[in-house]
């Protein structure tokens, strides 16, 4: 059962509106980080929360930390299945993944591409990984403004899909722009502004990957992401089911993608929270740690979506049969009962790993283990370089739901 769209209309003051009005999903409230006290609200009042009314609506809440881990292990119940976003996609421009199904079939995929993005496979990546990481921070100025986002965080992410695709170096950035389109909801000022252009867009994607896929089909020294799905048995049929295919290998990039939100949220945290990049610089040693904390802090993927298969009585609300399910990951990363002082950036967090940002269960992100290497490469040349990175100007971030990503930071180093 698909939800019913509700028009969008002014949200009422959040400290004092009615739960049945207070609507977390706006993209504007993310986009001005006006979000959390939302979050926070719901959490204390109504974890489990029904909103009736909004832009995306109806649609169910879930924003402690207990609570989602506990959905995301009941896969056959809260599924996957159809589309893991807020809002439903038409049928006619669906591109089934593994991503957005159940066993057997997220199974049998995820089995397949599993060793494309293992940690074995990533160390003999690593030297490559360091060397286009240190390309990046090479060819930035010194005590000039620029845009991070731009010069590193979207550069690195482009350079990560293709060393991981084996993507030929002068087509690379089209990869990521490929990705946005798939995850992103048509409209005006979105990537594409109809569903029609988004197909167009997807097309020309499909045409390149399925000449890379033939390409790769019979080479068995090849481990990149296309050549161990056109081998997998498993897999290998998926060239007959063109749509399938690409939302596969898309939603591969596009786990990767997110990790751009961490490479920019980690300059954001060090510079809210100046302590914390001067106990790092005194002791390298916390930068394993100081990873899962950015990845906590900033959350890449805000939310998750599920959509019930049954009805089920749980934490005292009736959740109904084909109702729609988010998990708000960036609620769950700022439960006062899981981390103390959850607003606050702190890298010798102790329990800064358990943060909910790559899911849990079946549907833990395979792609964790690249975004965990990127940063601590990242962030290990870093020290190496830069006594300080300064922002110079307010971040802005984008205005989505979905991604925490910033489309605009400027920054000055600082030798």
């Amino acid at each position: 059962m698909t939800g019913k769209r509700s028009a969008a209309r002014p949200e009422p003051d959040t400290r004092s509106a009615g739960l049945l009005d207070l609507d977390v999903s706006r993209a504007d409230r993310f986009q001005s980080e006006t979000h959390w006290p939302l979050f926070a609200r719901l959490r204390r009042e109504d974890p489990v929360h029904y909103c009736a009314r909004g832009a995306h609506a109806p649609y169910w809440s879930l924003t402690r930390h207990a609570d989602i881990h506990e959905a995301e292990l009941d896969f056959r119940r809260f599924s996957s299945a159809g589309n893991v976003i807020i809002d439903d996609v038409p049928p006619q421009f669906d591109a089934p993944a593994f991503a957005t199904a159940d066993p057997p079939v997220h199974t049998v995929e995820r089995a397949a591409v599993a060793p494309s993005l293992a940690p074995r496979r990533l160390m003999h990546l690593a030297s490559e990984i360091r060397r286009e990481i240190r390309d990046v921070l090479d060819r930035l100025p010194l005590g000039e403004s620029f845009d991070w986002v731009q010069r590193v965080s979207v550069e690195i992410t482009t350079r990560m899909v293709a060393v991981l695709f084996d993507f030929p170096r002068e087509e690379r950035g089209l990869l990521p722009h490929w990705a946005e389109v798939l995850v992103s909801t048509p409209g005006p000022g979105a990537i594409a502004s109809t569903w029609e252009e988004r197909e167009a867009l997807i097309g020309e994607y499909l045409e390149r990957v399925l000449a890379m896929w033939r390409d790769r089909a019979g080479e068995p020294s090849r481990d990149d992401v296309i050549a161990v799905l056109a081998r997998h048995p498993g897999t290998a049929s998926l060239i007959e089911d063109p749509k399938h295919l690409i939302g596969t290998v898309t939603l591969i990039a596009g786990a990767n993608e997110a990790a751009r939100g961490a490479l920019s949220g980690g300059v954001v945290a060090f510079d809210r929270f100046p302590e914390e990049w001067r106990k790092l610089r005194a002791d390298p040693a916390l930068l394993a740690n100081a990873v899962a904390e950015i990845v906590r802090w900033q959350t890449p993927i805000t939310h998750m979506r599920r959509t019930m298969t049954q009805d089920l009585e749980f934490r005292g609300k009736r959740l109904r049969e084909g109702e729609r399910v988010v998990l708000w990951y960036c609620s769950a990363n700022r439960d006062e009962a899981v981390f103390d002082d959850a607003d606050a950036f702190r890298i010798d967090r102790p329990n800064a790993r358990r943060h909910a940002s790559f899911g849990f269960g079946i549907h833990h992100c395979l792609g964790r283990h690249v975004a965990a290497l990127e940063l601590k490469i990242l962030w290990e040349e870093i020290l190496a370089r830069y006594a300080r990175i300064e922002v110079t100007a307010p971040p802005q971030r984008l205005a989505s739901n979905f991604s925490a990503n910033y489309s605009r930071l400027l920054v000055r180093l600082r030798a």
